[in-house]
């Protein structure tokens, strides 16, 4: 007992030492808020013609342009033609990640129809609507790719 009590002030005094001599650097993770998922990572170049795409982007392209790029202040569920099918989207995307150009105003469109009540995935359709610009992301918005033709 008596060691342990001779070793608590040399605990202490390195303690005290280290965060006198340790680099004040906030840590990332302590700077990051907790509600963030992932940050968007990239454009991936370069644009490519909707055919490049998995056939369910040309598929929900043709949806969207069927439904005239519809456009609504809250997220919207639309019913696919000749389907039980609908298919979310027409509300404003904010591009607060940064990655796509700044002078843009965007909508999110869903990629895959779904049952009404079944969970969305993350596979979205990302439109300018002045510029007809359209980006596809499979990841929720952590990579994207233009697509240069065949979709808007």
């Amino acid at each position: 007992m008596t060691a342990l009590a001779r070793l608590r002030p040399v605990a202490v005094a390195a303690l005290f030492l280290t965060s006198l001599l340790a680099p004040t650097v906030p840590s990332a993770v302590a700077a990051t808020p907790a509600h963030v998922s992932h940050a968007p990572l990239s454009i991936l170049d370069p644009p490519l013609p909707v055919e490049a795409f998995p056939g369910q982007v040309k598929e929900a392209c043709a949806i969207w342009r069927g439904l005239h790029w519809p456009t609504a202040a809250r997220p919207t569920d639309y019913p696919v033609p000749d389907t039980a099918l609908v298919i979310r989207g027409s509300n404003v995307y904010g591009n607060r990640s940064g990655d796509l150009p700044a002078d843009g105003h965007y909508r999110e469109y869903d990629v895959n129809p779904r049952t009404p009540g079944q969970h969305r995935d993350a596979e979205r359709l990302v439109r300018d609507p002045a510029t007809h610009v359209v980006w596809y992301t499979d990841d929720h918005y952590a990579n994207f790719r233009e697509i240069s033709s065949g979709c808007s």
